[in-house]
């Protein structure tokens, strides 16, 4: 079978999406770090879209380590399929990506495209880990990868010393009109960026450090959507129904969403006309899908484990489930939120949960399940902490606590695993009170390093007392009455 490239494309079935503009004589003007799954759905998708209202935006990506996108899409003129799964599944041809490189095999096209005058975008999605945080959310110079690129600036191995080499050099050229924008699903992603690629500048050179202060902007933003991975399922089934070989297709939800802070230090896309939000408060959309997405995530997948559902369908499938959740939503949740006129909150909620009735993904509990101890506090207990300084109920919030410690207790009776960086506590605290749920859940909420100041909340412990009782005792045959009275 032939393979997707320029030369195919007018073989393509009538009813394939197809790039908007020429996609050969349009140049890069993106250096994108980082082109793993999520960025080739969601934003080189959004930046297609945007080049058929004009200008040279085609994406250079830089692989910090895996050559696998590049050996994929080398016979593809980078061209890849966007398979959309939904009720109306379509599939769309994605041309945004001019070059693949890897930063061990590419080091002088990498900065060659980094730096010049006609980039006027560097984005990131390299992962929390890939910023080189200390427990503060400062860069950590002690970091392996700082050090090295430290002492070997012009051979950085790290993001942001690669970030820092590039715009020293456009520093040394005067080509400022570069905005470097963070993709990660990190709280305050833009700020953290920018702090730590001045904080790396400064160990280097502080008059670079006072430049990339004055002269670069890094916004914050919010990304949503939901891609499973690329398996040979998908392989097989997109290139039957394009006719034609696609090594490497992606997959993804019809949701999709992608809020920036406006504000920039150079020219952009028009990604505005094809769906992206810019704003000034990026913290107000960020708080609402962390508690409305995210929290009854949580919430689906720990009591989802204790009636042995294993998907967000199969669970929000469940009317007692889904009756629960939109109490959870609507009572305890959403009033934490304010939005004022910038967002429809109960729209955006009824939003949320259509998309976990979308049959077509399999998102699997048991991933939304791992580690607990680090993203609770994030999105449960700070909703927690607001009900509890209106005085409003916390009785719904309570439940996933309440089912987090029994699916650590139900774990480790079975002998299975779970991933959280603190299996090995939270298993020690299971076994030591293996028997007694009572005892697990005060040991529980005695981790000052999860709960702060909740764990001296009586109300508060009281609360997940409640539900861990009602909890304990439910399986799919009672589910109906248990679920009624959370």
């Amino acid at each position: 079978m032939a393979r997707l490239n320029f030369a195919t494309l007018a073989d393509l079935p009538a009813d394939v999406k197809q790039p908007q503009y020429d996609v050969n004589a349009t140049t890069s003007g993106i250096v994108h770090i980082g082109p793993g799954a999520f960025h080739r759905a969601h934003q080189a998708v959004y930046t297609d879209l945007a080049m058929a209202h004009g200008g040279n935006w085609r994406i250079d990506g830089v692989s910090m380590r895996s050559k696998t996108l590049k050996e994929k899409l080398a016979e593809q003129d980078n061209l890849y399929a966007l398979v959309v799964l939904d009720n109306e599944p379509y599939t769309q041809i994605i041309g945004s990506v001019n070059h693949v490189f890897v930063l061990a095999d590419d080091r002088d096209a990498i900065m060659a495209s980094l730096t010049a005058p006609t980039t006027h975008i560097i984005s990131t999605t390299i992962t929390e880990k890939g910023y080189c945080l200390d427990n503060q959310g400062n860069l950590d110079a002690s970091h392996p990868d700082i050090v090295h690129d430290k002492d070997f600036p012009e051979e950085p191995v790290s993001a942001i010393g690669l970030i820092v080499a590039a715009l020293a050099k456009r520093k040394a050229t005067g080509t400022d009109e570069v905005t470097v924008i963070s993709c990660d699903n990190l709280s305050d992603n833009g700020s953290k960026l920018g702090a730590a690629v001045v904080a790396f500048a400064e160990l280097q050179d502080s008059e670079l450090a006072a430049w990339i202060k004055a002269n670069i902007c890094f916004p914050n933003t919010m990304v949503d959507s939901i891609t499973p991975a690329t398996d040979e399922a998908l392989v097989s089934q997109t290139s039957a129904a394009l006719g034609v070989t696609d090594e490497w297709p992606i997959q993804r939800e019809a949701f999709t969403q992608w809020v920036v802070e406006d504000k920039f230090s150079g020219p952009r896309p028009a990604w505005e006309k094809v769906g992206v939000t810019f704003t000034d408060d990026v913290h107000m959309f960020e708080k609402a899908k962390l508690r409305v997405l995210n929290g009854t995530h949580s919430t689906l997948a720990y009591v989802g484990s204790l009636l042995n559902i294993d998907t967000v369908f199969e669970a929000i499938s469940k009317p007692e489930i889904e009756a629960f959740i939109r109490r959870l939503l609507t009572e305890e949740i959403l009033p934490t939120i304010e939005v004022g006129d910038k967002m429809d909150l109960p729209a955006y909620a009824d939003d949320i949960l259509n998309r976990y009735h979308n049959r077509h993904i399999r998102h699997m509990l048991s991933q939304i399940a791992w580690d607990g101890s680090q993203k609770l506090p994030f999105r449960i207990l700070n909703t927690v902490r607001d009900q509890i300084k209106t005085g409003g109920s916390i009785k719904q919030l309570s439940v996933p606590i309440a089912a987090w410690i029994l699916f650590i207790a139900k774990r480790q009776q079975a002998g299975e695993t779970i991933t959280d960086p603190k299996a090995e506590q939270l298993f020690s605290l299971a076994k030591a009170h293996a028997g007694d749920v009572t005892a697990l859940t005060n040991a529980v909420l005695d981790l000052h390093d999860v709960f702060a100041e909740l764990t001296d909340n009586q109300d508060f412990r009281q609360a997940v007392h409640v539900q861990v009782s009602k909890l304990e005792t439910i399986s799919v045959e009672n589910m109906a009455q248990q679920l009624g009275e959370l």
